[in-house]
């Protein structure tokens, strides 16, 4: 009696295909756990009857292989290899060999899955392995997937990655095209220009590109060689960021001690110098005073007054030469950054500069105390607010200056800004440099901020400029221990 349509024999389960295939097949999951054996595998592999049992994970499998003699310790390593590449490199496996239980030798292969598991296939002997070969390949396996270096192997054409090592896939990513690699095709463009005449290229900048968007300097080096029949580029590459924030620092910290050398030998020719004119300068003043207080016709007195002013000036350069040249040690006491910012904005605001800005100050609650000299340090507030006023008042542009203060992880920073003309790029590197300034001839040292970042330092600080921004920012950073 023929069947109906009702009575068609349905399609067959995966399991149930497997079951019924004469190749020997083991299936583990995308855990690496053993989700059934055929049959045929069964029967290949005898030894292994008691423990292959769905969940037996893949390592295990391994080390019972072993212990059974269906698998050398170099076939299993190369296996366990395999099973590590098989993601990102199904096509490139190393030969594994297994000796089945009755006794006839089988290459074992790993093929991956729909389901990112993979299969485990004993496949006939066609002719006896190599024995020295595999071993050396299972060596070169294991020291290619230990190295620490960043490296890979792609073609040149279309830059398929035949090969990278594990510390390729950490800092590049999962992607499968070298491309992908420059942050700047034209940089590629360069490193294959000068790659092709001479088959290599050592230590060239270019900036890298993980697969997830993330672009870092680096420095790439690479061999043209022959594989297989094609070109291929084996290239390592080298996170640079580490190694220029370093150089970075160390550049900063020479320029900083170039600079205290520097005040040092012009605090030792400013003693001198200061010492000698002190004396004669006094004289100039006293006289100068006592000439004011005379009758003299209405002509003369306006140039008396000049005289006494510049003499006065002369006298104020000479303090500040000595103070610079005295170096005087700090009398450090805890003081809360609320008082020396309220102690520095009174001494300001009894200046004649005050009344030409606008004054505002934001500060964070309960601000830790700090190991401050509180009159050098109210010092170096007042000389940055006085510079903000002059440069707002000579300029005509702006009129604010804003004080704001708050805890950071390592201490306390102070920032100063103004939305005045601001300091031009050219010159922002030298406002630390003693005796540099860019006030016209006859308002300005430039002893001013050489002295204050001198000071910041001396706390254990730092006195900056800050870059980008509207107007002028000074950034104080303070230590709170």
């Amino acid at each position: 009696m023929e069947r109906g349509p009702d009575h068609m024999p349905e399609s067959l389960s995966f399991e149930e295909a497997v079951s019924l295939t004469s190749e020997p097949l083991a299936i583990f999951d995308a855990e690496a756990n053993l989700r059934m054996a055929n049959p045929a595998f069964h029967s290949a592999a005898r030894q292994l009857e008691a423990f292959l049992r769905p969940g037996m994970p893949w390592s295990v499998f391994l080390s019972e292989a072993v212990r059974q003699g269906i698998l050398t310790e170099k076939d299993a390593a190369a296996l366990r290899v395999s099973e590590e590449r098989l993601l990102d490199r199904p096509e490139a496996q190393p030969e594994a060999h297994a000796r089945l239980s009755n006794g006839n030798a089988a290459r074992a292969r790993l093929k991956k899955t729909s389901d990112d598991g993979f299969v485990l296939a004993f496949e006939p002997e066609t002719e006896a392995p190599n024995e020295a070969e595999s071993e050396l390949e299972v060596i070169m396996s294991k020291v290619l997937e230990a190295c620490p270096t960043c490296l890979t192997m792609s073609r040149i054409g279309d830059g398929r990655i035949l090969y990278r090592s594990p510390a390729a896939k950490d800092l590049l990513g999962k992607g499968f095209n070298s491309l992908e690699h420059f942050a700047d095709r034209a940089e590629r463009g360069d490193f294959l220009a000068e790659l092709l005449p001479s088959a290599r290229i050592d230590d060239m900048r270019i900036t890298a590109c993980s697969t997830d968007g993330r672009r870092f300097p680096a420095s790439i080096s690479a061999r043209l060689i022959d594989y297989r029949g094609e070109d291929v580029i084996v290239a390592s590459i080298d996170d640079l960021t580490e190694r220029l924030e370093a150089e970075a620092e160390i550049e900063r910290q020479e320029k900083q001690l170039f600079q205290l050398e520097k005040l040092s030998a012009l605090g030792e020719v400013l003693s001198g110098i200061a010492h000698e004119l002190n004396n004669p300068l006094s004289v100039v003043v006293g006289n100068a005073h006592l000439l004011l207080e005379e009758d003299m016709p209405a002509g003369l007195r306006p140039r008396i007054e000049k005289m006494t002013e510049a003499a006065e000036r002369c006298v104020r350069i000479v303090r500040a030469f000595l103070s610079m040249a005295r170096d005087r040690p700090l009398e450090l006491e805890q003081r809360k950054p609320d008082d020396i910012i309220d102690a520095a904005v009174s001494a300001f605001e009894t200046s004649d500069h005050a009344g030409k800005v606008s004054l505002s100050c934001e500060r964070a609650d309960h601000l830790p105390a700090i190991s401050v000299d509180e009159i050098q340090m109210v010092q170096v507030l007042v000389n940055i607010l006085t510079n903000a006023s002059q440069a707002i008042a000579s300029s005509g542009i702006g009129g604010t200056i804003r004080i704001t203060a708050e805890e950071t992880v390592s201490g306390i920073r102070i920032r100063i800004s103004d939305d005045g003309p601001g300091i031009p790029a050219a010159v922002a590197d030298r406002v630390f440099d003693p005796l540099f300034t860019t006030k016209d001839v006859g308002e300005g040292t430039g002893l001013g901020l050489a002295l204050c970042h001198r000071i910041v330092v001396a706390h254990g600080g730092s006195l900056t400029l800050e870059q980008g921004v509207a107007g002028a920012a000074f950034v104080i950073e303070l230590p709170t221990n």
